[in-house]
């Protein structure tokens, strides 16, 4: 219904643009002097519309989570039907970044790594290495210097570094960034494709069916595919009804080392209107998923955040079940209460800028229970046979401790509680209540602006029918005499008003070009101040806990103690940064329309006045003063204010967190970051408003105006010399204008 009424409100505005053409002695002036930004070419019109309503009417759902969380089993379960279609990843390293959407033809893109990924994985490659051998050499130090203290044992230095090599790797291990890098280009150089075969290129897939896909990927995203070294992101498109007005983005949950697919998922993520936060039911909301977390930020709009625990097949035989024995369903409740519980304990702590306040303060709801298996078992329960050994093992489990749900002999039963434990129609009936929420928020803007453009739309018709009438009322009351007067006394009337005009303009150009630098620098500090806070917030304080052990034997003591810290999350501090850049970019514009309006306003009411004081007999009224001094300024190229995207300190490009002294430095180097882009913007806006103004006194507003009167005299004096003629074709063109709707 929007589109429609925006293609009204053009073919209105563009029938009055071609009356203006067709008449611009008379409505001219009125249509350029107010037509404003917003209706002044038709192309603007339809990409502004198109950048707030069409742009995203589509569902972007974003899914986070650890390695084996789930996610491929819950994608397969939901869009796949139960197949095993998307491939698990087996490892950090073979998570892809993985889009899904609809097409009306299967086809399945395969995107690899860029130079810079290459040059990435490279780079801290060598820094593992480095950090590998330093690690060996302190440890095998150490051992050398305990056995110069007991020479009795002595000293056998291959064993001892063989034990440092595995003590190395196993702490190097806990940086799953630096050791996944390290892995993937091994597999590089290990590789027989060169990395020149493949960089930055693009490949299609154009499986027969769904089937193939799993079989094509393998070779791309499998553990042991030929090109899983270096596969970047797949895409795949296909037509399936669940997936008409979205789009999936499957984002790789570590801290990614190739830094166009971890730019891909951070800009992905973030323009997500729904976010699943997926987490083993096992190990829920563990120190792993919390790395995850932190990839989340705040976003304007729309933005639903939910958690699902999935994997719940595996947590039926704890506390719960010993207290509800058979009652699968009563047990899956009371392991629900108690995930509540633990997402508001853990997430409460991670809540910086109220990014989680949906999840804290929604008492469970947002919290769902599934197991993809079980649902891929539902739908797949009569071919058992094909069913892997995974499944086999949770259909055993759920027919031995849950058989009044689960057995063979009564397949009705069964299929339903597994589609129940399944519970991935619950995930799908929040998708689409969100679905329907955007639609009515896209619904609701697109209202909104058709709205206001058809507003400017009827206020612009109305001046222009003012403008008509004034000439009919100029034709019919002015004395041809006291016109003939007049324009034989022009050339010295300009000589005495020109002046005038020329400093009144100059005048307000001056205060103008002050009053703005200063209060548009103001209002881009007020912004910096702001972005400068909110990067505060992502610094938080936590408590570690340690422990040691002093003594042998009987004599043996545990002691333990705690330190504090402060933790800076990477990911929040570039949301400010970008914050900044889109509060600037979006506001800035209105406020140097603002402003500009105002300097109309002032050089119009000044000239008024000059006119008024040195022309009291002349026949160009007030309004077609203003107007033509309005449309004059319109037709100059507005400032350009805008700060450039994109552009951040590589400190800002990771995600994850860092701590302490670390954390400080990223934090200063964000800060400054924002001062940095606030001192260029001041810069650009003190040069765009001298150049502004300087175009504005170029443009000779005094000569334009003074010439428009001559050519407006003149027409009027033959339109009174052919009164009836002339009010007749005016009255035509007034009906015309009427008429347009």
């Amino acid at each position: 219904m929007s589109n429609e009424r925006l293609e009204k409100i053009i073919e209105k505005r563009n029938a009055l643009e071609s009356l203006a053409k067709k008449y611009p002695d008379v409505l001219g002036d009125e249509f350029a002097a107010n037509c404003g930004e917003d209706l002044k070419l038709e192309e603007k019109i339809r990409e502004n519309y198109r950048e707030k309503v069409d742009a995203n009417r589509e569902l972007q759902i974003g899914i986070v989570g650890r390695v084996k969380a789930g996610k491929s089993s819950l994608l397969n379960a939901l869009l796949f039907d139960g197949k095993t279609i998307l491939p698990k990843a087996a490892t950090p390293m073979t998570a892809a970044l993985t889009v899904l959407s609809y097409s009306d033809q299967l086809e399945v893109k395969i995107r690899f790594f860029e130079e810079n990924d290459f040059a990435a994985l490279r780079d801290k490659s060598a820094v593992y290495e480095r950090k590998l051998k330093e690690l060996i050499e302190a440890k095998v130090e150490e051992d050398r210097k305990k056995a110069e203290k007991n020479p009795v044992k002595g000293f056998n230095e291959a064993q001892s570094r063989e034990r440092a090599e595995r003590s190395a790797k196993r702490t190097l291990g806990d940086d799953v960034g630096l050791s996944g890098a390290y892995d993937q280009y091994q597999k590089i150089k290990e590789s027989s494709i060169a990395e020149s075969d493949v960089v930055g290129k693009i490949v299609a897939l154009h499986p027969k069916s769904l089937e193939e896909i799993s079989s094509k990927l393998a070779d791309y995203v499998g553990s042991e595919g030929k090109y899983m070294p270096f596969t970047q992101s797949v895409e795949i498109a296909y037509p399936n009804e669940k997936l008409k007005g979205m789009r999936i983005v499957d984002t790789p949950g570590f801290n990614d080392p190739v830094p166009s697919r971890e730019e891909r998922a951070y800009q992905l993520l973030k323009a997500s209107d729904v976010v699943l936060i997926l987490s083993p039911a096992g190990r829920y909301l563990d120190e792993t998923d919390k790395e995850v977390l932190e990839k989340i930020t705040v976003k304007d709009g729309l933005r639903e955040l939910f958690v699902v625990a999935s994997q719940i097949d595996t947590q039926l035989y704890g506390d719960e079940y010993q207290d509800f024995g058979g009652d699968v369903f009563r047990v899956r409740d009371e392991i629900g209460k108690r995930l509540s519980e633990q997402t508001v304990s853990v997430l409460s702590s991670l809540n910086q800028a109220g990014i989680f306040d949906q999840l804290v303060n929604d008492d469970g709801n947002r919290i769902i229970l599934t197991s993809g298996d079980c649902h891929s078992m539902y739908l797949t329960f009569d071919q058992k046979a094909e069913w892997d050994s995974n499944k086999k093992q949770i259909w055993d489990n759920l027919c031995s401790d849950f058989r009044d749900y689960f057995s063979d002999k009564d397949g009705n039963t069964s299929r339903e509680s597994l589609k129940r434990l399944g519970n991935t129609a619950l995930v799908e009936r929040k998708l689409e209540d969100v679905k329907k929420k955007k639609d009515d928020i896209l619904a609701n803007s697109g209202n909104q602006i058709c709205q206001s453009l058809e507003n400017a739309v009827e206020s612009l018709k109305q001046g222009m029918c003012k403008a008509l009438a004034s000439q009919i009322s100029r034709i019919q009351t002015c004395n041809l005499d006291t016109l003939q007067n007049e324009k034989n006394g022009i050339e010295t009337f300009c000589l005495k008003v020109e002046p005038g005009i020329s400093r009144a303009v100059s005048e307000c150009v001056a205060d103008w070009r002050s009053e703005t630098t200063r209060s548009m620098v103001s209002f881009v500090n007020t912004l910096c101040g702001d972005a400068r806070s909110e990067a505060s917030q992502a610094k938080s304080e936590f408590t570690r806990h340690h422990s040691y052990t002093t003594g042998i034997l009987f004599w043996k003591k545990s002691h333990d103690y705690t330190t504090s810290h402060t933790r800076v999350s990477v990911v929040q501090l570039r949301a400010s940064v970008e914050d900044y850049i889109s509060k600037v970019n979006n506001s800035i514009k209105m406020e140097v329309l603002e402003e500009l309006e105002q300097l109309k306003r002032k050089i119009s009411s000044k000239i008024a006045i000059v006119w008024a004081e040195k022309a009291a007999e002349q026949s160009l009224d007030g309004d077609a003063v203003a107007n033509r001094i309005r449309a004059i300024i319109e037709g100059l190229d507005l400032p350009d204010f805008k700060l450039p995207e994109g552009d951040l300190p590589q400190e800002l490009r990771g995600s994850g967190s860092v701590e302490d002294e670390q954390g400080d430095n990223v934090m200063a180097i964000c800060r400054a970051h924002i001062s940095k882009l606030a001192n260029t913007l001041s810069s650009k806006l003190t040069d765009e408003i001298s150049r502004y103004a300087s175009a504005i006194s170029k443009a000779d507003l005094a000569k334009e105006l003074l010439s428009r009167y001559h050519t407006q005299l003149d027409n009027l004096i033959k339109d009174i010399q052919n009164k009836e003629q002339s009010i007749a074709m005016y009255e035509s063109v007034k009906k015309e204008l009427e008429s347009v709707a």
